[in-house]
C-alpha cells in the first residue's frame, strides 16, 4: 500500500480543525469555570460538601440538604447511618 493513500489532506485538515475546536472549548471552560459551576449547581437542593475515606470500603460524607447538614456513614454490607449535624452558631 502506498503511504500517500493512508492520509488524505482533507482528513488531516479535519483533524486539525477538530483539535483546534477542542482546544478553544477547553480554554473557554477554564476561563469561565467558576461561573459555569455556579450556573450548573443552581436550583439544587442536595449537595455533597465533603467525602472522606475511613477505610478502603467505608466512607464518611457531609451532605447539605436545604441548608441543613447531615453526616452519612457508609460501610460495606451495612445500611448507611444518617445523623443530622447541629447548626453552626456565629
Amino acid at each position: 500500500m502506498d503511504p500517500v493513500d493512508l492520509i488524505n489532506p482533507i482528513q488531516l485538515l479535519t483533524l486539525i480543525v477538530f483539535l483546534g475546536a477542542l482546544l478553544a472549548l477547553w480554554y473557554v471552560v477554564q476561563r469561565n469555570k467558576s461561573g459555569l459551576a455556579r450556573r450548573m449547581g443552581q436550583g439544587r437542593r442536595i449537595t455533597v460538601c465533603e467525602v472522606a475515606a475511613i477505610s478502603p470500603t467505608d466512607r464518611a460524607m457531609i451532605l447539605s440538604v436545604d441548608g441543613r447538614e447531615f453526616l452519612v456513614l457508609r460501610a460495606r454490607g451495612a445500611a448507611p447511618v444518617v445523623t443530622a449535624l447541629p447548626g453552626v452558631q456565629p
